[in-house]
């Protein structure tokens, strides 16, 4: 079994089902570009939700807010590539992506860590 089958593994046990939202493209109204009104694109994934470390919190600095949320996010299945411009949904949660980082060493995508963040 491979290092990717072996992640995407360890989150389904441990993780949950998610959806990545995904914004439609803004429109022109005439006088510029505004948002899209419609709903966003829903893409289905797994993901297991974790904490940062205190180290991490202080490494970080000004970077993460209390209560930013480390989620780790299965490559399986999964159709698009998370950016920050998307959300992501656990629950009933819909929180922003602050940062994507694919852990993907020697070239092969294993998974995809992002930094969440309740707008609220």
């Amino acid at each position: 079994m491979g290092l990717t089958q072996t992640a995407s593994r360890l989150i389904k046990k441990h993780g949950q089902t998610a959806t990545l939202l995904r914004p439609l493209p803004p429109i022109d109204d005439g006088f510029g570009m505004v948002p899209n009104p419609d709903p966003p694109t829903p893409y289905p994934c797994t993901a297991f939700v974790a904490t940062f470390t205190v180290n991490e919190e202080f490494i970080a600095a000004g970077l993460m807010d209390v209560g930013d949320q480390r989620v780790l996010v299965s490559v399986e299945g999964l159709t698009i590539t998370p950016e920050t411009t998307d959300k992501i949904k656990i629950g009933t949660n819909d929180l922003g992506i602050v940062r994507v980082v694919p852990h993907a060493p020697g070239g092969t995508l294993f998974f995809y860590e992002i930094q969440a963040r309740d707008y609220v």
